[in-house]
């Protein structure tokens, strides 16, 4: 089944369920009775449906790492400013953001009560994935939540527990993530979810929550990451995923994230399928005028050709003068990344092509000068409003790669054969050299953590910046590693050399940004604690 058939039966799933939009409320059934439905596998795989789109939308993904030291927006990011105000009601825990929990309860509780054959768990295993995976992003958000096993009614006694902890929520997420690998199909050729995809989201969830366990001291964080690094093997050693190269260390990262059609694709493990007139994005269009840009600190990242850092490279040529000269003998990646002057802008249908003049700063186009721009394409037809039809990843196995080499080296595993495993084969497809062992040097620049690391780990750290870059999940990444000073930096709220000031640009000028703990973990709306009193307010928000 193609996406296309997907969203035709999630459209007919929505007028079969016709569900209000009240968590505490009961589905009413227009049309047909759970009685009359809840018989086959089929009837599961529809309901299922309905959860496919929130995996990953494919809009805009590069702005949900406005908040984080990589982009600096044209208006301050309110949270990461420390500007963000307790909200009455909503905020990531209102009946909407809910709701999808309650659906995966409310099917559930029905399936236990089916008659089970190898069907009817494949559909199981899709919906408590699901569960997992809303879980997760309620537990990344606000840490303890309250776990529920079923579909509560407005009278249901549950409704006022107290939060959990996220060590129980965890583990029953894990158990159904779980179970979700255990009865998914290894392959699938209707675009549904599969025994690989489960076991990457369970390597990425159990990174992030290994790693804040470690980092925010709350202990039993090695068995976690144990099992980030056991299910990342199981999909390595699988011989089913590769990454993406023609041989083109100049162009395949950048080919890599704007084509049309991933599927055959070795680095794909799973992805969201665009079709022309039934499911299209913004995002080129977006890009184009992307009000936001990569900030100087992000830029500063990217190493030398020669393996070294910019500090300690003979051959960084400084980042005064011409825009593009910071770029040369750089990272490949840095050039199929961020926009330099001599790469096509827009391409039009008549073949005419557009440049534009760097340094820019416009917040109406880019605020730092450092266009984003993996994922762009130049095309005309790709910058149509809604349009575009370019694929959208999911899970790739190149993330997946260096989420295993920095599981194996939380835990003081990763040898040589990791990083040539991993790291390594990411680095061959771009031509720059090997990572090793002992690293070889000490960077001044490396960040000024609050958790000391060791060497390895900056640069594993460094190559998931590089190599995740516009994808959404710095954020996610800093909040882990318990490294919200890191944001103090001027440089994470600067842009490129100003050559009419003399200096960097500054975004917002005469501010500067001061972290406070507080901010790892979103606050609790004021309404939800003034209706169930044992809801407690997360630190630093009462």
């Amino acid at each position: 089944m193609k996406n296309l058939k997907i969203f035709v039966l999630l459209l007919s799933l929505i007028t079969v369920f016709a569900c209000n939009d009240d968590f505490l409320e009961r589905y009413p059934l227009d049309q047909i009775s759970d009685v009359q439905f809840w018989t086959s596998a089929t009837d599961l795989e529809l309901y299922a449906n309905q959860f496919y789109v929130d995996l990953r939308d494919p809009h805009y993904n590069w702005r949900y790492d406005d908040i984080s030291d990589n982009n600096a927006p044209g208006n301050r990011h309110p949270f990461s400013w420390n500007e963000y105000v307790i909200p009455a009601t909503g905020g990531g825990w209102g009946k909407n953001d809910w709701l999808p929990i309650r659906r995966t309860n409310y099917a559930l509780v029905r399936i236990a009560d089916m008659e089970k054959n190898a069907s009817i768990l494949r559909y199981e295993g899709e919906i408590r994935f699901f569960k997992a995976f809303y879980y997760h992003k309620m537990v990344v958000r606000y840490g303890d939540v309250p776990w529920y096993d079923a579909d509560l009614q407005t009278d249901s006694e549950e409704l006022y527990k107290p939060r959990d902890s996220r060590k129980v929520v965890f583990d029953n997420l894990l158990a159904d993530l779980d179970f979700a690998i255990e009865h998914l199909p290894e392959e699938s050729g209707t675009d549904r979810l599969t025994k690989y995809a489960a076991l990457t989201f369970k390597a990425e969830a159990c990174l992030f929550e290994g790693t804040f366990r470690k980092y925010h001291g709350l202990g039993d964080h090695e068995t976690i990451l144990r099992e980030s690094v056991e299910a990342a093997e199981q999909v390595i050693n699988s011989g089913k995923f590769a990454l993406y190269s023609t041989g083109n260390p100049d162009q395949d990262y950048f080919d890599l994230f704007v084509q049309y059609n991933l599927n055959g694709n070795p680095e794909v493990i799973f992805f969201q399928r665009m079709v022309q007139g039934i499911r299209m994005h913004n995002n080129v269009r977006q890009l184009g005028e992307q009000r936001t840009g990569y900030t100087k600190d992000f830029v500063n990242s990217y190493l030398s050709v020669d393996g070294l850092p910019i500090a300690l490279s003979p051959l960084y040529q400084g980042d005064k003068g011409e825009f593009d000269k910071e770029f040369q003998n750089r990272d490949p990646r840095m050039k199929q990344s961020i926009y330099v002057p001599d790469r096509p802008y827009r391409i039009y249908v008549d073949g005419s092509v557009d440049y534009r003049t760097m340094p820019e700063f416009d917040n109406n186009y880019v605020t730092t000068s450092y266009y984003i721009t993996k994922g762009y394409s130049p095309y005309e037809v790709d910058r149509l409003q809604l349009q575009c039809t370019i694929d959208v990843f999911t899970y790739r196995y190149g993330k997946l790669l260096v989420t295993y080499a920095e599981a194996k080296a939380e835990l003081g595993e990763a040898t040589q054969e990791v990083l040539n495993n991993s790291i390594n084969l990411l680095r061959d497809r771009v031509g720059m050299p090997h990572l090793t062992i002992n690293v070889g040097f000490e960077d001044p620049n490396w960040p000024d953590w609050e958790m000391p690391v060791s060497p390895l780990i900056n640069e594993i750290r460094r190559e998931r910046r590089i190599e995740t870059a516009g994808e959404g999940t710095r954020w996610e990444d800093i909040v882990r590693w318990k490294a919200g000073r890191l944001l103090e930096n001027p440089l994470t709220y600067s842009g490129a050399y100003d050559p009419e000031s003399g200096n960097y640009r500054e975004i917002y000028p005469g501010n500067t940004r001061q972290w406070n703990d507080k901010l790892y973990l979103f606050p609790l709306p004021v309404q939800e604690i003034s209706l169930n009193p044992q809801l407690e307010q997360n630190p630093g928000w009462q």
